[in-house]
């Protein structure tokens, strides 16, 4: 009896032990674990744990519990830093830069970035399984992904954001207007940073970027210094900490991409799925994604076929994006009463051999450096990379010393490995309109920017008809902008138009932005038949500022 009762104590005992242990591993709360409950679909790709295995604890003591990897786009290292996917996005917008305390031009900014560039960030197609999927088809990471997707309500897993969205502000940015951005930011906040700083890196005529540790550093400094002013809380701020921090750790180890994005502007709710798919089969080498287009079984001819000319694929070291076509909108409203419902004139352009800013993105394969890209102002690129340097062979492919970085101080930079080298600089033709683009007083550049006091609706009516027609079925559709909240948009800039000219002209020359005489001209014109008189703002004392 004494031996059954032993046993049964036994039992017992470990039963509670086990009933603890399950209970305390479901209330254990890492200050990660919310990274896996958005939203949005952007970390529903949980499931069986595919984590690549790291051969040093310096790498896994800071890893959040069920932190989940893909295999990283690389074999040459065996101690991978840890980032769930084999590229690193990052998204980046300039808010408010050296003109913190320009009230009324930041409430109608902010407005354009509720209304027009946070849905089409918030809405990309990249977040949904099935393009997840695509977007991954026919590499070696396509059944790690399918697997996820397919089992992602049977494991929780912490997963890195797919892009990060940096936004970068004024450190002394008014109070009240930062409450307000981080109010219209709270539904993304999951992939969202809002930074204090007047440093710009990534995509520019100067080098430092992502790649080469300035742009990470420079965020993590100013977490360092109290500048990092969204998302707020000790939880979240310490968990986008270590995020921004693998991220920038494995910046030599997976495919970097940057992609440029102003406050008033959008892109295609497929462009962020476009980008990617694009890098995983331009900038990873076939031999290590894995890609293989053709279908069939292992052993038909096609993959065999393919098999051998995987090592003939041409990879590119870098590789520029441009959006193909975009939408320029000009936000207008009604002068009689509210009678006509449309938010303003809407046109599709293509500019031949010109990179807008929008959607402007650059990608580097692994192994490729800062100094090994070609830099020029958006508007140069194209011409330059697939025009003027255009090289039709590979000049170099069999000319090599041994010396890599005598190879790299002899390599026309011009040259990314695609031959002809005018596929080094593309157009995204699919999504065929990429990008869509505010033109309103709020603007630097004033672009298209009539000095007309309001705004007008003096148009032809065959404009009015296309743009209503383009309201109605494709940008919603497209890039996720409610006609309604455009509409809403455009009213409040009409009733806050004086003081966001007034204040547009102030912030022309301040560090940072053009100077442009002609935007100054418009934006005092602009003034003058507002205040139905001449010189309501001194323009030459705006323009002295600059000194």
């Amino acid at each position: 009896i004494a031996k059954w009762a032993g046993l049964l104590a036994g039992l017992v005992v470990c039963a509670w032990l086990v009933g603890m242990f399950i209970m305390m591993s479901l209330h254990q709360d890492d200050g990660e674990h919310h990274l896996a409950h958005l939203p949005i679909p952007l970390s529903s790709i949980r499931g069986r744990n595919f984590t690549h295995t790291l051969h040093h604890k310096k790498h896994t003591n800071n890893l959040p519990k069920h932190y989940m990897q893909l295999s990283p786009p690389t074999t040459t290292k065996k101690d991978s830093p840890p980032w769930s996917w084999p590229i690193i996005h990052i998204v980046s917008t300039r808010f408010m830069q050296g003109q913190g305390s320009l009230i009324n031009l930041a409430r109608s900014r902010l407005k354009l970035l509720e209304v027009v560039c946070l849905p089409s960030l918030m809405q990309q197609t990249i977040f949904d399984h099935a393009t997840q999927s695509e977007v991954y088809q026919h590499t070696k990471w396509e059944e790690e992904v399918n697997h996820l997707n397919e089992h992602h309500h049977s494991f929780k897993r912490v997963v890195d954001p797919l892009f990060l969205w940096i936004i970068k502000v004024d450190p002394n940015m008014d109070q009240t207007i930062l409450d307000e951005l981080n109010a219209v930011l709270e539904p993304v906040k999951q992939f969202t940073l809002v930074v204090g700083s007047n440093t710009n890196y990534g995509i520019g005529i100067k080098p430092g970027g992502w790649r080469d540790g300035q742009a990470g550093q420079n965020i993590l400094d100013a977490y360092d210094n109290g500048q990092v002013f969204f998302p707020g809380g000790d939880d979240d701020a310490n968990t986008h900490q270590k995020m921004i921090r693998r991220a920038h750790d494995a910046r030599e180890d997976r495919v970097v991409v940057e992609t440029r994005l102003d406050a008033d502007d959008a892109v295609n709710v497929d462009y962020i799925a476009a980008l990617q798919m694009s890098a995983l089969r331009t900038l990873v080498e076939p031999t290590v994604s894995g890609y293989n287009d053709t279908t069939g079984e292992e052993d038909s001819e096609a993959n065999q076929q393919s098999k051998e000319e995987k090592k003939e694929m041409q990879t590119a070291k870098w590789l520029y994006w441009c959006p193909h076509a975009h939408v320029q909108w000009n936000p207008s409203s009604s002068t009689d009463g509210g009678s006509n419902e449309s938010p303003g004139m809407l046109q599709v352009y293509q500019m031949p051999m010109t990179c807008v800013t929008a959607g402007l993105s650059l990608g580097f394969a692994v192994g490729t450096t800062e100094e090994d890209v070609p830099r020029y102002e958006h508007s140069k690129i194209y011409w330059e990379i697939a025009v003027n340097h255009n090289n039709k062979g590979n000049n170099d492919k069999n000319n090599t010393t041994g010396d890599d970085t005598e190879e790299r101080r002899n390599r026309d930079k011009h040259d990314c490995g695609l031959y002809p080298s005018e596929n080094c600089a593309v157009f995204v033709k699919d999504p065929m309109i990429a990008a869509f683009r505010s033109r309103a007083v709020t603007s630097a550049g004033m672009h298209n920017i009539e000095a007309q006091g309001a705004p007008s609706r003096e148009t032809p009516q065959k404009y009015k008809e296309r743009a209503a027609k383009l309201w109605e079925h494709s940008i919603r559709r497209q890039f996720g902008i409610e006609t309604s909240r455009a509409k809403e948009a455009a009213d409040f800039m009409l009733e806050n138009h004086l003081g966001t000219v007034r204040d547009n002209l102030r912030g022309q020359c301040t560090h940072g932005h053009s100077c442009k005489m002609s935007s100054l001209e418009k934006l005092q014109m602009t003034i003058d038949i507002l205040e139905e008189e001449v010189g309501g703002v001194d323009l030459y004392a705006a323009v002295s500022t600059k000194e």
